[in-house]
């Protein structure tokens, strides 16, 4: 066996596809159940305590280590194992490099957005731009969208990034197909990055 294939291994419990988790869940479907029911109640908690950071590497491995914290021994670290879905993502020994770069070029290009469309096609590029890093063996997603909604209350003043209103699979796709454009992703991040004035009003009600 490789050693690529004892790195992989040491992720899931012996025999099966289950990770190996702090709760002891040894059957598939409970774990997403339970997983998902834990990562909620915590993106619940952090739309009113965010985690403060600087939007760099270290700040995203913060919200992965508070989001996933009690149920992976992994939370908050890189992937020591290559992986691939649709595509290749970069090789675990790139991956901190590779974020340090997105994340470097995200707070550059921020700096040029003048408009809405401007802040759509940002956000649509580093969403695709950090799901292809991928640091994370489970949870990439959940950490990346929370973490751009976290920098949009912070520096988009008129906006909230809603991933609510976004269809999930259209925005899967859109990563699946990014290589050759980022309008399937644009679409769905402009029905999602609502205006703070209407959001405070229609709350209001």
């Amino acid at each position: 066996m490789e050693s690529h294939d004892i790195r992989w291994d040491n992720y899931f419990y012996p025999g099966t596809n289950v990770l190996k988790n702090k709760l002891g869940i040894t059957d598939a479907d409970e774990l997403q159940q339970v997983e998902a029911d834990i990562t909620f109640s915590k993106l619940t908690e952090l739309y009113i305590n965010p985690i403060e950071g600087n939007f760099d590497a270290t700040h995203y491995r913060d919200i992965h280590r508070y989001l996933f914290e009690d149920i992976y021994p992994f939370a908050g670290e890189f992937r020591n194992v290559d992986m691939r879905k649709d595509f290749y993502f970069v090789t675990n020994s790139e991956i901190e490099a590779s974020l340090d770069t997105v994340l470097n070029e995200m707070h550059q290009d921020f700096l040029k957005c003048q408009c809405y469309r401007d802040y759509v096609i940002f956000l649509a590029e580093f969403y695709y731009d950090i799901l292809t890093v991928h640091p994370f063996r489970e949870g990439n997603g959940r950490t990346t969208r929370e973490f751009l909604r976290e920098f949009v209350d912070k520096y988009m003043k008129d906006y909230k990034l809603k991933w609510s209103k976004m269809d999930k699979e259209q925005l899967n796709m859109g990563v699946k197909y990014g290589y050759v454009g980022k309008s399937l992703i644009e679409i769905e991040i402009a029905k999602g990055l609502v205006s703070r004035r209407e959001e405070l009003s229609s709350g209001s009600r």
